[in-house]
């Protein structure tokens, strides 16, 4: 078992004699991975030099509390520093715990420099020059002075999912990021560099939606003005005095707002019995009224979950292979050239873990799928999906929505909040409003409609 023991990428090398401020931060590491040091029952910075071993000073465990894995920092005591003079040492990390002790590192020790302090040397009085004086004898010697080589820079050539993958051997200077951690080729040997990541980004605005709908009723005897009287829940009968019927429909949005329209219907007098005719079912529907309060439910899809029998509570799952774990066959039609997005919470407990929304022919083959991130496993979040629906989505396919695992073996977790929308950003989870609208709404609405000549199937 290889194990390294590094300095991170901003730890100090040296340290000056008497100082017991400056901190030294190791990461400890076997087979390239960094080592779980929170296990440990003891651990031991120990110190020597050419001529072997000197002293030693020990590491609380809980100083590691707040830092990455495999971390740990060293700031020498003055009982560590006392009477070492200015030179070069080596250090090795002893961590014990149930299995044994182990050393860091398993090959040479890593090596360190101990420098002069002021009260070390002693002065010398410094003679005293004019500036110009002094600016004319710097560039003197700077004529001088030839110009070097130029230094090899950083070269990062591009990104690998692990260690392992890294090439074997490199340009000094060349670099590849493994996940977050930027490794650098250097003195013949890969070195972890640290980690980079930019900051996080705010939170989008939540979107909103329609979360309930409720349909009134009045009578008056005006065609152009709402009337201002009771509403009922209920149709009411015309009459000679008052014989328009007025509608209002009002959309209740899951921010607390509402918007109201109107339908208007009028009683006429009673004729002779006419042919049987056909009703301007068009011409019905597009009403400059209907047409507006279409566009605005329509428009109010953008956030709404196409999704019925979904949860904000969590569900538990477990199965096998790829695409087991089934939530629903929903055969869902998509409308081809329309955008997408799904998203759910997954907490993942052996594996990692996606959202995968899949479409199947009547021969039972797939024919197209949308996947989304991994969750990690032992890990919870979202897993979010964006995609352009094409022919295949379309209703003589049925979709599947299901977790896949990223390998093959069994896998179990819980997930909730399971979300399908228009648009190419995910929103708060919210049930599908036909879950919220009451069959007595539906019916309302249908009612009202027919009594105004149309249908609705």
């Amino acid at each position: 078992m290889d194990k390294k023991l590094e300095f991170t990428t901003k730890s100090p090398r040296q340290i000056k004699q008497g100082d017991t401020e400056t901190t030294f931060t190791f990461i400890c590491k076997s087979d390239g991975s960094a080592v779980d040091l929170t296990k440990a029952t003891s651990i031991t910075a120990k110190i020597g030099n050419v001529s072997g071993y000197l002293r030693s000073q020990p590491i609380a465990i809980t100083s590691l509390t707040g830092l990455k894995p495999g971390w740990l920092n060293l700031q020498p005591t003055s009982t560590l520093m006392a009477g070492l003079p200015a030179g070069s040492y080596q250090l090795e990390i002893w961590v014990t715990d149930q299995a044994g002790t182990s050393i860091y590192p398993s090959d040479e020790p890593l090596g360190f420099t101990i420098t002069n302090n002021i009260e070390n040397s002693s002065g010398a009085s410094i003679t005293t020059i004019a500036f110009d004086d002094f600016v004319q004898a710097m560039n003197k010697a700077a004529s001088t002075i030839a110009k070097g080589d130029p230094g090899e820079g950083l070269d990062i050539k591009g990104q690998v999912t692990s260690v392992s993958a890294l090439p074997a051997t490199a340009n000094e200077g060349d670099g590849y990021l493994v996940n977050e951690e930027l490794y650098v080729y250097t003195s013949g040997e890969w070195k972890d560099c640290g980690t980079i990541q930019g900051p996080q980004g705010i939170q989008g605005k939540t979107g909103t939606g329609v979360s309930s709908t409720t349909i009134q009723y009045q009578i008056s005897n005006s065609a152009t003005t709402a009337p201002t009287g009771t509403w009922s829940n209920d149709i009411v009968a015309t009459t000679t005095a008052n014989p328009y019927l007025w509608m209002k429909a009002t959309l209740n949005y899951t921010d607390n707002t509402t918007k109201d329209f109107y339908l208007i219907s009028q009683k006429g007098d009673k004729g002779d019995k006419g042919d049987t005719g056909t009703v301007d079912n068009a011409g019905l529907t597009n009403a400059p009224a209907f047409v507006e309060l279409q566009t605005q439910v329509n428009n109010s899809a953008v956030g709404t979950n196409l999704l019925t029998g979904t949860s904000g509570t969590l569900q538990t799952y477990s199965g096998s292979g790829w695409g087991s774990g089934n939530l629903s066959s929903t055969n869902k039609s998509l409308v081809p050239g329309q955008t997408y997005t799904a998203r759910m919470w997954i907490q993942g407990y052996d594996v990692p873990t996606k959202l995968a929304i899949r479409v199947f022919n009547t021969s039972g083959n797939q024919i197209a799928y949308a996947i989304g991130n991994a969750i990690d496993a032992n890990s919870s979040g979202y897993s979010t999906v964006t995609w352009t629906a094409d022919s295949n989505w379309t209703n003589n396919a049925g979709g599947t929505l299901s977790f896949i695992s990223s390998q093959s073996s069994t896998h179990s977790g819980q997930y909730k909040e399971l979300k399908l929308e228009k648009g190419s950003v995910a929103t708060d989870w919210s049930p599908n409003p036909s879950e919220i609208l009451t069959q007595a709404d539906y019916a309302k609405i249908k009612a009202a409609i027919v009594a105004l000549g149309g249908s609705l199937s």
